[in-house]
């Protein structure tokens, strides 16, 4: 694959007195790897990974300014100066990896959630207009309060500026604090602080003065701003434009950074992760109408999960420069691999939410699902050199298997993997076929590429037998047989179709016109097939055993799903476990209520059960004594039924220790 047209993204960019490499960059994003609030050795290690990796910019996770600006309890801090020794050691560690490095700063406003006890906190904003997320109504701030506020953001890039960073960045972006005092719905005020456009900007422009006034005029600042929020209640692209003209004309920025989404909103959140549902890229007619009001360099946000889209995007001339996070999430070395001209060796993010903001949300430290190394720098990410050359085989060609190959094979094993089967990936290619999942299956030809580049052995169409591992002998054995189907007791069901999703998507059954899809997995799965089969004229009903349909994916995933649902007409009923069927009727019990729920006149029943562990090679092994003087691993679904990122990360702690 040609690389020429890379030149745009590859070339530097100046932002006020700093010089980027390129123009690829890891923008802030909470990653949780922070300690009680102060940089550590986690972050650090997380952060000089993507700089050794040829990122352009870093921008570090928003950073409260005060007490009450968290959006979560452990947010980094920038309140005191306790926050500068971490800065700087952050600091020097991505300078001496090459790399430049911006904080960013943060009030929330009414979306701040933090608390140290589980407790409501006390929420500020423009006025007292309630969370439609949160469901909290905040205190609308005094002009005493927004005064101190405002010294806040200056004292906190002041201590940016003494840790040695390069830049700060001032986070006006997705809902939070200066946004809440831009949008006519969250400002309700009637002082010099709302009322009018160039009231309600007031806010943002003293915040973005005084931040210049702190560092002077030689230290990069730059704004992040949401283009609009997307969700019919909030920041309207024509506000937003406004606002970027009113601040290119105050002369206070040395950089835009143009996002969209707003934190505030269900509708609004899900574009500050946007799923693989939105298209790649698509902020880009928001920073086409940017880039017509403004001549300071600009970057653009949303969804580049390949060099190419970013690289276009700036040779237009809509943007100056590219977030590329979740890029660099799932493969730090991106830009080292773009300026080497490995474009075929990109790990490319699919967008599935899951391990990245999917782990935030739980409370744990960003990953990715693909790449199980991202957030564990300082343990899985490092693999032992083999004491010793063994031969290994590894049987299964989904997910785990593939990732225990190639971390095997890394470390100096001689690695055969067998699949069953003549195409690799498992379960990963079945979700692929689900509309709007395409891109799941780049997990597959991610991990596929790894095997290849690792130099392992692959043989398919191949049935592994107890008498072939007897006669191959191995030091070593990786089970990764995966799951299947279990079987539908026909007894439960008498007269009435009922498939399972392979039968669906193999598109080889006469489907009636009337399905229930009965979902006890509350995954993809069922929502698929449910957009597939409305797409196709059925009329749906999904009927699931959590309190939403997607109650085990990420949120934004879910979300953006749940509207598509609605789109299509499918009728969802909640809490139902499913009984059985007869002719023409599907019968569940409503799990809280202890009561029947009845859907009648069903032409077909789709069940959705997920898989059960294939254990008929261990079962083999174990009956023949196969297994003595073989080390046995057993990984993924064949262990216990669980989701790809379990698999691949079974795959590589496998890989690891053998």
């Amino acid at each position: 694959m040609s690389t020429a047209g890379f030149s745009h993204l590859l070339s530097p960019l100046q932002i006020g007195n700093v010089q980027l490499r390129n123009r690829m960059v890891f923008t802030a994003h909470d990653s949780a790897h922070q300690v009680q609030g102060l940089i550590g050795d986690a972050y650090i290690a997380y952060q000089v990974a993507r700089t050794r990796g040829g990122a352009g910019l870093q921008i570090l996770a928003a950073s409260s300014v005060d007490e009450n600006s968290a959006t979560y309890d452990n947010q980094i801090q920038l309140f005191s100066d306790e926050a500068i020794p971490g800065f700087r050691r952050m600091a020097d560690a991505v300078h001496d990896a090459g790399g430049v490095v911006f904080a960013q700063l943060l009030h929330s406003g009414r979306d701040a959630g933090g608390s140290s006890d589980g407790s409501r906190p006390v929420t500020y904003s423009a006025s007292s207009v309630k969370n439609e997320k949160l469901h909290t109504i905040p205190r609308a701030l005094s002009v005493a309060e927004i005064q101190k506020i405002i010294s806040s953001f200056a004292a906190a890039a002041r201590r940016v500026q003494i840790a040695g960073l390069d830049g700060v960045e001032i986070c006006a972006s997705h809902g939070y604090l200066p946004a809440q005092f831009l949008t006519e719905a969250m400002n309700r005020r009637t002082d010099s602080y709302g009322g009018t456009p160039e009231n309600r900007f007031r806010f943002l422009h003293e915040v973005c003065a005084a931040v210049r006034d702190a560092v002077g005029p030689s230290f990069p600042v730059g704004v992040r701003l949401s283009a609009a929020d997307l969700d019919n209640y909030g920041l309207e692209a024509s506000v937003s434009i406004d606002v970027m003209r009113r601040m290119e004309q105050a002369a206070l920025l040395d950089y835009f950074h143009l996002v969209v989404g707003s934190g505030g909103t269900l509708g609004g959140r899900i574009h500050i992760v946007p799923p693989m549902a939105l298209p790649a890229g698509y902020v880009m007619p928001f920073a086409e109408k940017a880039r017509a009001v403004l001549k300071s360099p600009l970057i653009a946000t949303g969804r580049f999960n390949t060099p190419h889209a970013a690289d276009e995007a700036i040779a237009t001339g809509s943007a100056d420069a590219i977030g590329m996070t979740r890029a660099m999430i799932c493969d730090p070395l991106t830009a080292v691999k773009v300026k080497e001209q490995r474009i075929d060796d990109i790990r490319a993010c699919i967008g599935c939410d899951q391990a990245c903001i999917g782990h935030l949300h739980k409370g744990y430290p960003v990953s990715c699902i693909q790449f199980p190394e991202s957030g564990r720098e300082t343990s899985l990410a490092i693999y032992p050199p083999a004491a010793r050359s063994k031969r290994i085989v590894v049987v299964g060609g989904g997910p785990a298997g593939l990732k225990a190959a190639a971390v095997a094979a890394n470390r100096g094993h001689r690695v055969t993997l067998f699949e069953a089967t003549g195409k690799l990936g498992g379960q990963a290619n079945l979700a692929s076929r689900l509309p709007g999942r395409a891109e799941f299956g780049g997990i597959v030809t991610n991990l596929a590429r790894e095997i290849e580049l690792a130099g392992v052995e692959l043989r398919l169409k191949t049935t592994v037998t107890g008498e072939l591992i007897e006669a191959i002998a191995p030091d070593a054995l990786v089970i990764a047989t995966g799951g299947k189907p279990d079987l539908v007791d026909p007894e439960r069901f008498e007269g009435m179709q009922t498939l399972l999703p392979e039968d669906v998507l193999a598109g080889t059954a006469k489907i009636g016109q009337r399905v229930v899809i009965a979902d006890s997995s509350c995954d993809w799965v069922g929502i698929g097939l449910s957009l597939q089969l409305a797409s196709e004229g059925h009329q749906v009903t999904l009927a699931v055993t959590g309190t939403q349909p997607g109650d085990t994916i990420p949120y934004y995933v879910r979300d953006e799903s749940i509207g598509r649902l609605f789109d299509a007409g499918v009728t969802v009923i909640n809490y139902a476990r499913l009984y059985g069927a007869d002719q023409d009727s599907v019968y569940f019990e409503h799990i809280m209520a202890l009561k029947p729920i009845i859907v009648d006149a069903v032409d077909t029943l789709v069940v959705c059960d997920g898989v059960m562990s294939d254990r008929c090679l261990e079962h083999e092994l174990e009956g023949m004594g196969a297994s003595v003087g073989i080390d046995i691993h057993i990984i993924g679904d064949c262990l216990a039924p669980r989701t790809a990122e379990e698999a691949v990360l079974e795959g590589l702690k496998v890989g690891r220790q053998l």
